[in-house]
């Protein structure tokens, strides 16, 4: 039943998507558009600053709060197309979820000839239709012994009080060479965090038997589901070195 519910819970926090921008607190912004990749025109920095001055929170790909890192879907990633025509500087902005839906696009078109000042007049009019941020809490759900209850957590109160538990966390441990601690969300379930760049590498959920977890690896390469063992001093994580093969990294204290 525990590996149903472990199932059921990261089923429901990816699933967990808005429907508007301004329903999300994070835009990740990348540091190039493709569309633009030659010459930006300031787009870049055009639309950091209309994000912020309806306060959401720009992410940079390569720094993600973590929150976000232990829940994708609690940010919409921006983009900027090029759509001009002849004798007008055409733009669209376009907002995308966590599997890469559009949620929202907006466009905006200027006349004028300059291309930095056609393109930035643009990105205003696009911009000036996004709606204030307004991200509310969103509830996670279990079902246990076929009845759904509702968790009072919400994901941004858990990545609150893991964020303040990695400041107060005495346990370090340590592996080939590198730093790393740990940070309890609820019901036994804990994240591993390399100290070094303050990123979640692998999420523990507890399995049927004492000291054996669910994990899910957070790679680069994509995330996938493991199995860890617990003890006194060590935490062990099986990792997939090929489409058959495995094998174990240990962290000591």
């Amino acid at each position: 039943m525990k590996t149903i519910l472990s199932s059921l819970f990261l089923i429901a926090l990816s699933s967990l998507q808005a429907q508007n921008v301004a329903d999300y607190k994070y835009v990740i912004v990348p540091q190039l558009f493709k569309y633009f990749v030659k010459e930006d025109y300031q787009l870049n920095t055009g639309l950091k600053t209309a994000l912020r001055k309806k306060e959401y929170e720009i992410v940079n790909e390569n720094s993600i709060p973590l929150d976000v890192q232990i829940n994708p879907c609690l940010a919409t990633k921006a983009n900027i197309e090029n759509t001009s025509v002849a004798f007008k500087n055409k733009l669209k902005v376009t907002f995308t979820d966590c599997n890469n839906n559009v949620i929202s696009t907006y466009e905006g078109s200027s006349k004028e000839k300059d291309f930095t000042k056609g393109y930035q007049e643009a990105l205003t009019f696009a911009m000036n239709q996004v709606g204030k941020q307004n991200a509310k809490d969103l509830p996670v759900t279990k079902t246990e012994n076929t009845t759904t209850t509702t968790v009072k957590e919400t994901t941004n109160k858990v990545v609150t009080q893991v964020s303040k538990k990695t400041v107060e966390n005495k346990n370090v441990y340590k592996s080939n060479g590198k730093n790393y601690t740990t940070a309890s969300t609820n019901n036994n379930v804990f994240v591993l965090i390399d100290q070094e760049n303050s990123q979640v590498i692998a999420q523990f959920y507890p399995a049927a038997q004492q000291n054996i977890f669910h994990v899910t690896v957070i790679s680069q390469n994509g995330n996938y589901q493991t199995i860890g063992y617990l003890n006194e001093n060590n935490i062990i994580i099986e990792y997939k070195t090929g489409d058959k093969s495995w094998s174990t990294t240990t962290y000591s204290k």
